[in-house]
């Protein structure tokens, strides 16, 4: 029997396959299926392998594309960050020149108001040591600097020149403790002297206790130490606490405050008035009356005086009673009576006489005057005439 399987295996096979197609058909036609199973077996068989080999090469595209995109934005993200560091740095730059126009702006309208002769220097290096500080400019004996030369800026002082070099000089900073400078306060207009901390402040001494020295207050140079021209501004004061003798007062220089790269050094110095303080008071708004509040004056009759107002027109008539004409006069001239009493101005105004009882008049003796008569109705005189005389009664017919 297995002989037989084996010789005709390939017949066995092709018949199980027939009869196989057989019931697939008639399977098929009791279905009602229109689609052919042999194509549903294919596209069951096929479509599984189909679907791995596309996810294959999407996947495989995929990686591909993906890997030379990333490669791109990571250059492009590389150029971008370059060009930002590039806009920074130049960005930066041009900050420090206009920071520089504006220096060289502020220096030149400053040297421009100052009557002071000057000449600019550029700060070339600091050097600080033991509390003290000192810079080197780029001006030196071959531009006219000399030792003990006042070094400024437009807010204020910076130094005076301590030692020079043919190309070069070294400037004291104010702020040393080897700096001193005579100094004056702007509102009350105390004297001192400012000395150096060494911590980048100074203080002012020899102010008495008794000088009022506010914070807040600006000092200003006094040209007593004839290095400085008086008026340049030196700082303000941030601190005053009584001492044994003297004040202490603190001050924050301001010429140093911002490390200026560009200073100014006085060759001819000219001295100037100290600036006037600021007033202390500002002035107060006030809203608008509230309508109605008070009674309105009528239509083309004058606003309500007040008591100045009618203290002065008091003034005035008292004046004009005494003929006296405010303004008018040389030295020496007697001022007018305020303390007359003038009827209707500073006293009660006369009462009116009260009309006579119609009673018959006495008899009187023939030639006597009747006092009870009305006096005689005077013509008008102009009024630099003297007064007029007496009125005389007229006699009973």
């Amino acid at each position: 029997m297995e002989s037989l399987f084996h010789r005709y295996r390939n017949v066995t096979v092709l018949l199980v396959a027939i009869f196989a197609q057989l019931v697939l058909l008639a399977w098929q036609v009791k279905s009602d299926n229109d689609v052919p199973l042999v194509r549903v077996w294919a596209i069951t068989a096929v479509a599984p392998v189909a679907s791995a080999i596309e996810g294959a090469r999407e996947g495989t595209t995929g990686f591909f594309s993906n890997y030379f995109a990333s490669r791109d934005a990571r250059e492009q993200s590389r150029q971008l960050h370059a060009e930002v560091d590039r806009l920074k740095l130049e960005n930066q730059f041009l900050k420090n020149e206009l920071a520089s126009a504006q220096r060289a702006e502020g220096m030149a309208g400053f040297q421009a108001h100052n009557p002071s002769k000057m000449i600019g220097a550029r700060v070339i290096g600091a050097t600080t040591g033991m509390g003290g500080k000192s810079v080197l400019i780029d001006r030196g004996l071959s531009a006219g600097v000399r030792k003990g030369m006042a070094v400024v800026t437009p807010d204020g002082i910076v130094g005076k020149v301590l030692a020079v070099y043919p190309f070069a000089s070294q400037v004291l900073a104010a702020s040393d403790p080897g700096f001193a400078a005579g100094v004056e306060s702007q509102r009350n207009h105390t004297f001192g002297v400012l000395k150096g901390n060494g911590n980048g402040g100074a203080t002012v001494d020899y102010v008495p206790d008794g000088q009022k020295v506010d914070v807040g207050e600006m000092f200003y140079t006094s040209g007593e130490d004839r290095v400085f021209p008086r008026g340049l501004p030196v700082g303000k004061v941030t601190g005053v606490s009584p001492g044994a003798n003297f004040q202490n007062i603190q001050v924050q220089p301001s010429g140093i405050q911002s490390a200026p790269e560009e200073v100014l050094v006085i060759l001819d110095p000219v001295h100037q008035a100290i600036p006037e303080a600021a007033p202390s008071d500002t002035p107060v708004f006030l809203a608008p009356d509230v309508p109605g509040a008070a009674a309105s004056p009528a239509a083309g009759q004058p606003p309500q005086a007040t008591t100045a107002d009618k203290l002065m027109d008091q003034y005035r008539k008292i004046g004009e009673a005494q003929k006296h004409t405010f303004g008018e006069g040389g030295p020496g001239t007697p001022p007018p009576n305020f303390n007359l009493k003038v009827p209707g101005v500073n006293a009660p105004a006369a009462p009116a006489a009260a009309p006579a009882a119609s009673a018959p008049k006495p008899a009187v003796a023939s030639g006597a005057p009747d006092s009870s008569a009305p006096p005689k109705k005077l013509a008008p005189k102009p009024k630099p005439s003297p007064p007029p005389a007496a009125p005389e009664t007229e006699p009973q017919r």
